[in-house]
């Protein structure tokens, strides 16, 4: 059943009059009579009885009319949710962050969302790495991450630059810069290279520039459980300065300088899967960065 014969159906049963309905629709009379009695053969019934008086409902109708209505208004609403979908004003958005972004993301997701109320965003906690392997995949709409590595399918804005630090038990000093080997007494807490390849690799590198090997005395398998260790005092950590000055309170933390010991992190997403509403938050964020 077409929507237009719908249309034109309920103006005449409020109208009840051929030529103004005719006149309102900027239509011919006899194309409106063609599209009723299209409409007629498509339910089975006469629609109208024709008089003096102009066009009367028959019951049936009368019933369609009822039920014309509700189905007319339906695809109103359906028209208006698009359209504000097409604008990006409305969707689902699955982001990535890491700790990094701890303080950042939020505020910037918060941001969006006071703009935006009727988008629905999903977080989840992901190394870098995962996240870029999603939005190749198309599991991830946008990340906060590192940058990814060569990649013509992902693009990348940067927000802010990460710094390797050193964290340390509240009882502990900071060693001076050539002996940072002292540390090796207590022993080094570190993340789990499977959970956290891109600091892992981070933390290498700048150890092999700086010609230090940590002892490592226990990994973990998330960052929260590593700084949890530290602050027990249990053992020392390399960990990103943003991200451990989210956690700040239970260890001191001072960062790190030289070759290999910053990184930058921002915003990442699949430049071929981009939405009216991904576009719409790149935007945002590109703004209020």
């Amino acid at each position: 059943m077409e929507l237009k014969l719908l249309r034109s159906f309920v103006e005449l049963a409020d109208a009840g009059h051929y030529g103004r309905t005719a006149a309102k629709l900027f239509i011919t009379q006899s194309t409106l009579t063609k599209q009723i009695q299209a409409l007629e053969e498509n339910v089975g019934g006469a629609l109208f009885e024709r008089g003096r008086h102009g066009a009367l409902l028959t019951p049936l109708g009368m019933l369609l009319k009822r039920e014309a209505r509700a189905l007319l208004r339906l695809s109103e609403d359906v028209d208006v949710k698009m359209r504000r979908a097409n604008a990006g004003l409305t969707g689902q958005l699955d982001i990535g962050f890491g700790i990094s972004t701890l303080i950042i993301a939020p505020e910037l997701i918060a941001g969006f969302r006071a703009v935006t109320p009727d988008s629905q965003i999903t977080l989840n906690d992901l190394p870098s790495r995962e996240q870029h392997q999603r939005l190749l995949s198309g599991r991830l709409d946008v990340g906060f991450c590192r940058a990814p590595e060569e990649s013509e399918d992902l693009s990348f804005m940067p927000l802010v630059e990460e710094q390797l630090a050193l964290v340390l038990p509240r009882a502990v000093e900071f060693p001076v810069p050539d002996r940072m080997s002292t540390l090796n007494h207590l022993g080094f807490v570190a993340l789990s290279p499977s959970s956290g390849p891109g600091l892992d690799d981070q933390v290498n590198r700048w150890c092999a520039a700086n010609g230090f090997k940590p002892r490592i005395v226990q990994h973990a398998e998330d960052i929260l459980t590593v700084h949890a260790v530290v602050a027990a005092g249990l053992g020392a950590a390399f960990l990103p300065w943003h991200g451990v000055n989210a956690l700040a309170g239970r260890t001191h933390q001072q960062p790190l300088s030289g070759m290999e010991s910053t990184w930058p992190v921002g915003l990442c997403w699949h430049r071929k899967q981009a939405t009216p509403l991904l576009g719409r938050f790149i935007d945002y964020v590109s703004k209020h960065r």
